[in-house]
């Protein structure tokens, strides 16, 4: 009969499992950036066995998941801009104006999801709501101006006030708080679905509307970032009813990854900025955002 194991016997004995190989479980999140990383690894497999082939199209793949990828960094520090920094780059590839912007779409839900899920805790859903609603009802009006309307004239003017009001952002001394109420929040929700049908980038007037309330740098993400995750599945949908035959969600899910490993990236640097760190470079996003549009009508 074996002898009964005191605790300590108990102790020293896993000890020694784990000192001569034993390890303990992967973590989750271990397991899904190693997942992730596979992915991004076949995907550049892919691009390269295109490029190597000389077929169509495989020097443009291999542009954007670049801008993908950068622009995901650069947008997931503040929570916004994904569209207008890809835009831009996407207007000079001369790439088709409804394939970038359900490019765009989906990237952005992939790493807005992400984002949204990091500061689930922090989210405030009695502001959100009325936001939410108003911009799903005016985002088939967007997209039914980006499958019917050049929009040149709107994209010059709404590009120069977002320039403008950037760079005042940037060197205004005082914050004026404004206070608000569900039909103020209402209104920006409805430009914002106006501007996510047309653009893929319903983020900026909720951007502006959250920095005039004075919240600090995670109140606001906790509101425009769930908005904007909202607004573009909402998109995705209008796209898919409005033009069937031209959206192929499957085609674009290869740039993904990239979009959630710049996204990673970023959301690490905006851990470690402080609130004017944080408004100062929403300053910044807000002129590069209004300059890519004037990029684009250009």
């Amino acid at each position: 009969m074996a002898p009964i194991q005191t605790g300590g016997d108990v102790a020293a004995y896993a000890a020694a499992r784990f000192r001569f190989g034993a390890r303990p479980a992967p973590a989750p999140r271990d397991v899904g950036l190693c997942a992730l990383l596979i992915w991004m690894l076949l995907e550049c497999g892919h691009i390269a066995h295109a490029i190597a082939e000389a077929q169509t199209g495989a020097w443009t793949a291999f542009a954007t998941s670049g801008v993908i990828l950068l622009s995901a960094f650069v947008s997931s520090i503040a929570g916004f801009a994904f569209a207008a920094v890809a835009g831009s780059a996407f207007a000079h590839l001369d790439v088709d104006p409804l394939r970038a912007v359900q490019t765009m779409v989906v990237c952005s839900i992939a790493t807005q999801f992400y984002a949204v899920w990091r500061i689930r805790q922090s989210i405030r859903w009695a502001t959100l709501w009325p936001m939410v609603a108003a911009g799903a009802a005016t985002i088939p009006g967007g997209v039914w101006l980006l499958l019917h309307s050049d929009g040149i004239n709107y994209a010059l003017a709404f590009g120069a006030f977002l320039v403008l009001y950037g760079s005042y952002l940037a060197v205004r001394r005082d914050a004026r708080v404004v206070q608000g109420n569900a039909w103020c929040d209402a209104a920006a929700g409805a430009l914002g679905g106006i501007t996510g049908g047309l653009a893929g980038f319903p983020g900026p007037f909720v951007t502006l509307w959250c920095s005039l309330r004075g919240w600090d740098n995670a109140r606001q993400r906790a509101i425009y970032q769930p908005y904007i995750l909202a607004m573009q599945i909402v998109t995705l949908g209008c796209l898919r009813c409005q033009a069937p035959l031209r959206v192929d969600v499957a085609q674009n899910l290869r740039f993904v990854p990239f979009a959630l490993f710049g996204a990673i990236g970023g959301f690490a640097l905006f851990r470690r900025m402080t609130t004017r760190q944080f408004h100062l470079c929403i300053s910044v996003l807000l002129v590069v955002s209004g300059a890519a549009l004037i990029v684009r009508a250009a």
